[in-house]
């Protein structure tokens, strides 16, 4: 795929958009490659992107989850011209169900014809469905990656990038994240001045700070938890101050703690140990966004010995400390 698609003059990048898509999964990087135009210099003025909007369905009017209908110049079934990007936008979980296999088949049948593939968001359940994901690390929307996960257990899902670049595959976080891959793959064509040009006429960061994660909770929303993690995150939830063994979880559902933490595991997809600690990451969040403790006591109160300890998590899950977490959401320290 690396080779494919190469070709002098214009780069065509196709947005392959499907029902009730959101329109910045679109949007944004049709903004980023059509603003690309305006900053290239006389000697690449031949090499601008053309913008191209691809129906993954029969229809070419294609309607956004806001209602605004997007008029497509092709659709997967006449689309016949050289590609060099073909992005997959995102849609939301109910409407994959409907998605004909035939878009499948076309995406199949591009790789190898394009220099690039990727997804914006849920994009990438539908690149996953095609199995161009096997055995690749890949992100999409914070929200559902467990789902991705435990769906396609063969990929790598890692939540905390904004993109991830992994074998000629590109992947990108929620929604906005989406910006962030198109300004990456424009550095990649032209260079980081103009990408970084093109970010400016945006007025956005070049690379933005912190990582994905930092925006969803650590745990699965409640209703996605299956009814054993439910009972046991409701035993939790009141005690994270406390310390908390697996013994004490376990006995609590009359079990052993061997098999206790082998049916744990099966049910959330992760130990008990880090299912607690990523509890007490989300309450600590919690705490900083909406009470003005200091760092300290929320430490306490989350269960850690000290405000290091706190620390230490922020910047093992999220990659910035809880002073900074506390900046970024609400302007203060």
């Amino acid at each position: 795929m690396e080779n494919a698609g190469k070709q002098s003059g214009i780069k065509h990048i196709a947005l392959l958009v499907l029902p009730q898509v959101q329109l910045l999964d679109v949007a944004g990087p049709c903004d980023v490659f059509t603003g690309a135009n305006l900053f290239l210099p006389d000697d690449k003025a031949g090499l601008k992107y053309q913008i191209h909007l691809i129906s993954g369905t029969a229809n070419k009017i294609i309607y956004s989850s806001s209602g605004i209908p997007l008029p497509c110049t092709h659709t997967i079934y006449d689309a016949d011209f050289p590609i060099d990007t073909l992005l997959v936008a995102g849609t939301d979980l109910e409407t994959l169900h409907e998605i004909n296999a035939d878009l499948y088949s076309y995406l199949q049948n591009m790789t190898g014809k394009v220099r690039r593939i990727g997804s914006v968001c849920v994009g990438a359940f539908v690149l996953a469905k095609a199995g161009l994901l096997k055995g690749k690390q890949v992100t999409t929307h914070w929200k559902y990656a467990n789902i991705l996960q435990r769906t396609y257990p063969d990929l790598e899902v890692n939540v905390n990038p904004f993109f991830i670049h992994d074998q000629g595959i590109y992947t990108s976080g929620g929604v906005s994240s989406g910006i962030d891959l198109a300004l990456a793959l424009l550095e990649e064509d032209f260079g980081k001045p103009m990408a970084s040009e093109v970010a400016k006429h945006l007025v956005l960061h070049l690379k933005r700070p912190g990582v994905q994660s930092q925006f969803g909770n650590a745990i699965s929303d409640y209703e996605m938890l299956s009814p054993f993690t439910k009972e046991i995150r409701d035993l939790l939830k009141d005690k994270l101050g406390q310390a908390i063994s697996i013994e004490f979880m376990a006995e609590s559902v009359h079990m052993s703690v061997r098999n206790f933490s082998r049916v744990f595991l099966k049910e959330s997809g992760m130990t008990p140990g880090r299912f607690l600690e990523k509890m007490r990451l989300d309450q600590a969040k919690n705490m900083l966004e909406y009470t003005e403790m200091s760092i300290e006591m929320i430490a306490g109160k989350c269960g850690f010995g000290n405000a290091v300890s706190l620390r230490r998590l922020f910047l093992k899950y999220l990659s910035i400390s809880p002073v900074q977490y506390r900046k970024n959401c609400t302007g203060t320290e």
